[in-house]
């Protein structure tokens, strides 16, 4: 390994990088340029594309020091190896496969910015068998919290600098979808993912061929079944009792971002109106608990997932009307009403008996559940909110009840017998 680091090292010391628009730059200026970039740095954007040039003679000393220690991801006739960065960073074609000179030179000018020990020690990870390792970010929209939360997972939360100075070079470049003030002070969920393999050895024949077109991704180590950003938003949605949603998602690359010579790609959504819902770190635990619930055994939940994303929708800063609306389905779903008669009545009874533990909490379910779906009724037809225009607590109310029916309906090992329910005994 000594060896390896001293001789990628020396390769460092002897190289220049070129760019158009400054001339030539010393390794060591542009090193240190890399570690001081911002976020939205002008500059490195145009630095970050300058060219390696080396004399061939220390690349082709570098290469015969790697050849044993990438033997079994080489190419039997061209002798390219495998790289797996281009699964995950794209780039030229003949990056995926490239020669071990050409390779060696991607770990030098990596080694410019990060220096040649860690640059070392990640290829011989990834020799190892070790995937390439990254984060995957969020802007969360709606969320507040008071410090850093973290799952054991690989889930963390935190809050970005409130001076656009301190905003780390890791966020996505100024785009029409998020300027200065959304990155400001903002909450960022972040998760930990792989890719793999790093290294491969392409398949045999006269040209390399990837084994796949495309690497095998895993979010937090495949530790939650079916992570999503979209799915772990809603199990913090409804643990927080709050409208939690991603608006901006990006890849956070970590030490990778000095094999990458621009920004990585990004998704966003256009927000929604909410207020601002605070999380906690039993939140945290809270929806990691939903989460593992609504993926737990093989049954179809489909009605259940429907009731929760038309709950979470209903949080939003939308009118009444909207609000009353998305409950009704959310409770039509949840209770599993279909086009049967008598909706409103069913919804009412079903809500009542599988939520309430007396008399009298049995009747105040019944009569807000009543009165929400008459006026979810009316709205619809576009008629006028009888209800909820003197009970200012309808609708809050009647979010409350079905987030509740979804939270033990979560917890249930069997779909209940909604028409069997009622005739049952209560204690």
């Amino acid at each position: 390994m000594q060896d390896l680091i001293e001789t990628l090292q020396r390769c460092v010391h002897r190289s220049v990088f070129v760019s158009e628009r400054f001339g030539t730059i010393r390794w060591q200026d542009y090193g240190q340029r890399f570690r001081q970039r911002r976020w939205n740095d002008a500059t490195w954007m145009l630095l970050g594309s300058s060219k390696l040039e080396i004399d061939n003679k220390h690349v082709a000393d570098l290469a015969a020091r790697l050849e044993p220690v990438l033997a079994e991801f080489l190419h039997t006739k061209t002798g390219r190896v495998g790289n797996g960065l281009f699964l995950l960073l794209g780039g030229r074609g003949s990056w995926a496969h490239p020669t071990l000179s050409d390779f060696a030179k991607t770990l030098i000018s990596g080694a410019a910015k990060l220096g040649a020990r860690p640059v070392v020690k990640l290829l011989l990870g990834w020799a190892g068998g070790e995937p390439l390792r990254f984060r995957t970010s969020a802007l969360l929209y709606g969320a507040d919290i008071d410090g850093p939360l973290q799952l054991a997972e690989g889930i963390a939360l935190s809050r970005l600098p409130r001076s656009s100075a301190d905003l780390p070079a890791s966020l996505p470049a100024f785009q029409v979808v998020a300027t200065v003030e959304d990155f400001l002070g903002a909450v960022v969920m972040s998760v930990d993912c792989e890719m793999s393999p790093a290294l491969y050895q392409p398949y045999e024949g006269d040209t390399p061929r990837m084994p796949t077109p495309e690497g095998i991704f895993r979010m937090a180590s495949n530790q939650i079944p079916n992570l999503s950003l979209d799915t772990f938003c809603e199990s913090i949605s409804l643990a927080s009792n709050g409208y939690i949603d991603w608006i901006l998602r990006w890849e956070d690359l970590g030490d990778l971002a000095v094999f990458s010579d621009g920004q990585s790609s990004i998704s966003y959504k256009y927000r929604s109106d909410a207020g601002s819902t605070k999380i906690t770190q039993a939140h945290l635990q809270e929806a990691l608990k939903i989460h593992h619930a609504r993926h737990r055994g093989g049954g179809s939940k489909a009605n259940l997932e429907l009731a929760m994303r038309r709950w979470r929708r209903s949080k939003r800063s939308a009118t009444e009307i909207d609000k009353l609306i998305d409950l009704r389905i959310a409770l039509e779903a949840l209770y599993e009403i279909g086009g049967m008669s008598e909706k409103g009545f069913r919804i009412a009874t079903y809500g009542a008996w599988h939520l309430g533990k007396s008399f009298e909490e049995r009747h105040e379910y019944r009569e807000t559940l009543r009165r929400a779906y008459h006026d979810s009724s009316s709205a619809i037809h576009g008629g006028t909110l009888k209800y909820a225009a003197k009970d200012k607590g309808l609708v809050s109310s009647t979010q409350d009840i079905c987030r509740n029916g979804i939270l033990k309906r979560l917890l249930e090992a069997e779909k209940p017998k909604w028409d069997e329910i009622i005739l049952c005994p209560r204690e």
